[in-house]
């Protein structure tokens, strides 16, 4: 297997990836995105899909993204450290952990991606999944690992949000997205992401995040909003997704020839 990582490496020297959202967790999908020239494929299994302890899931899944030229972008419905290695074990590179609380936790996340930790031994462990070629991996797969996975946190929790300084300095955190709708629950406005204060704290995320070195993501989904988000110095954009293009384009053909029914 492939070990090396476009969406790390792009993320890390500044670049921009552009990515949508798979809800079918077709491997026929995955490879169309990597085609048309996606960069990243999210994978929610936090709210939907199979379950992520299925390690084979993930071996088409891979293979499809390997093929297509894409990186697939998971996010898991928790931080356990099993779970995440179980994830990487079986190919998957970028890894998202949502509704973190505190550092402490984001460090154990973190700890749990490397063989080799700030310095000292990491929770990563050896296996023969394939992320290492079945156990054909060459010796160098444990410092490629290390320097090609990359885990990140979603901030959309106030808790959050106070530990958010601890957070950014937790060594080898790859990027944090933001995620408006729990947050603006969270800060008592349930749904409204446009409300003052929300937008506020965003921008306050954002600040602290770039301030600290720390690269962000969001979603927009038109022209104008990624542009903006660009502009804002987010690198890692979610632009669309399958069942959302499908409605767009199919809804737009059938109201053109609705007078022919």
């Amino acid at each position: 297997m492939d070990q090396h990582n476009d969406f790390r490496a792009t993320i890390e020297n500044d670049g921009v990836v552009f990515g949508a959202r798979s809800s079918t967790f077709a491997p026929e999908v995955i490879e169309i995105y990597g085609e048309l020239g996606v960069d990243f494929v999210w994978l929610d299994f936090e709210h939907m899909g199979p379950t992520p302890w299925d390690s084979t899931i993930f071996e088409e899944l891979t293979r499809a993204a390997e093929v297509g030229g894409t990186e697939l972008f998971v996010r898991l419905p928790t931080g356990d450290p099993s779970l995440i290695r179980k994830v990487l074990d079986a190919g998957v590179r970028n890894v998202f952990i949502p509704r973190v609380d505190s550092a402490a936790a984001v460090r154990e996340a973190v700890k749990a991606t490397r063989f080799v930790y700030d310095g000292e031994p990491g929770e990563r462990g050896m296996a023969s999944g394939r992320s290492r070629t079945w156990g054909l991996g060459g010796d160098d797969y444990i410092q490629t690992e290390d320097e090609e996975v990359c885990i990140g946190v979603m901030i959309e929790k106030t808790t959050a949000v106070d530990e958010l300084e601890a957070i950014l300095s937790v060594p080898d955190l790859g990027f944090v997205f933001i995620g408006p709708s729990d947050l603006s629950v969270q800060m008592g406005h349930p749904g409204d992401k446009t409300h003052p204060d929300v937008v506020e704290q965003i921008a306050e995320i954002r600040e602290a995040a770039h301030d600290a070195g720390i690269p962000t993501g969001v979603i927009a989904n038109d022209p104008e909003g990624i542009e903006a988000a660009v502009e804002d110095g987010h690198q890692i954009i979610r632009l669309g997704g399958d069942l959302a293009s499908v409605k767009s384009v199919l809804t737009e053909r059938l109201d053109a020839v609705d007078h022919l029914r």
